[in-house]
């Protein structure tokens, strides 16, 4: 039996303020931690990150949806909305090459009851077509009733998508959300001024170029710091969406470090077994096992993490 989720257009108003890319506990090589999900899950959503402040998106690249096997996949799903009950959009990332893996999952998610999913372009050759990528979403769209999100990742799918494909994707039923990674500023200058009625965007260029993505008109960002700290998370959407330029160069002298160790060396598998690190070092559980191609940072990098989390003003214990 189906649990109730939101309509597309009923998400789509939610698609502000924090999407939280959320972990994925490891238990084994073949078995999520089920106790540790749902204890995340909790801290997640009682820190503050309810319908009006974020989205939370599960199984996505930093979720390992890459190394997560069909069943697995389906228990996430199962626990994470079980979890929330309602209390925030739970957006499903669909990490799968092909068009009909993702058509699957999201099916699954549909009748489980999350409330959208997020969608890549196929990726297993890069450069796909502008066609190619349309008939990708279109046949997603006809085959499920579930609020997208398209999710323009160059660096995954070798394609940043022109504004004439994302005119394209414009008028495809159920398509609510973008999110947006590239790093040419013009080109999203264009696109937010041009979509932002058709589509709610976040952006993650706040890594370098905090607060310009807002002030170009986005209505969020993607970052993984609300799995340590979902208070700090939503601050930083608050700050950067309030034009308030002191305090977002204040917030950004004070993470920049922080940034930088976790993403300036350009490896998105250490960037992730960082993040995961930062809630264990919160008194949360990700699980004992991590999963290849993740590594656990080594003791020396969780102390640098540490004393950076507390610079950057994120709650350490």
């Amino acid at each position: 039996m189906s649990k109730k989720r939101m309509s597309p257009q009923e998400l789509k108003p939610l698609l502000t303020g924090v999407f939280n890319i959320q972990f994925t506990p490891i238990k084994s090589a073949t078995e999520i931690d089920k106790t540790a999900l749902r204890d995340h899950t909790s801290f997640i959503v009682d820190g503050g990150l309810v319908n009006g402040k974020g989205v939370t998106v599960i199984g996505g690249s930093n979720g390992e949806g890459f190394s997560l096997s069909d069943q697995e996949y389906k228990d996430l799903i199962d626990v994470v909305v079980d979890t929330v009950a309602g209390r925030v959009p739970v957006v499903v990332g669909c990490v799968r090459p092909g068009t009909r893996p993702v058509i699957e999952l999201a099916k699954y998610a549909e009748q489980a009851g999350a409330d959208g999913v997020m969608i890549l372009a196929p990726h297993y050759y890069p450069d796909p077509s502008q066609d190619l990528v349309y008939e990708h979403f279109k046949a997603l769209a006809e085959e499920t009733n579930i609020g997208i999100v398209v999710y323009n990742n160059p660096k995954v799918s070798g394609i940043d998508f022109p504004i004439e494909l994302v005119e394209r994707l414009a008028d495809i039923k159920n398509i609510v959300g973008l999110k947006e990674t590239g790093s040419n500023m013009y080109r999203l200058r264009k696109v937010i001024t041009s979509f932002k009625e058709r589509f709610n965007i976040n952006t993650n260029t706040y890594r370098w170029m905090m607060p310009l993505d807002y002030q170009l008109g986005a209505q969020g960002f993607n970052t993984y710091f609300g799995n340590a700290d979902p208070g700090f998370a939503i601050r930083m959407h608050e700050i950067g969406a309030s034009g308030d330029f002191e305090a977002c160069h204040k917030l950004w002298e004070d993470m920049v470090e922080l940034y930088d160790f976790c993403f300036g060396h350009g490896d998105m598998y250490k960037a992730s077994a960082l993040g995961k690190e930062m809630v264990r070092i919160v008194g949360l559980s990700m699980g004992e096992y991590e999963r290849l191609p993740l590594v656990r940072p080594s003791e020396l990098e969780r102390e640098i993490l540490r004393d950076l989390m507390k610079k950057g003003g994120l709650a350490v214990n």
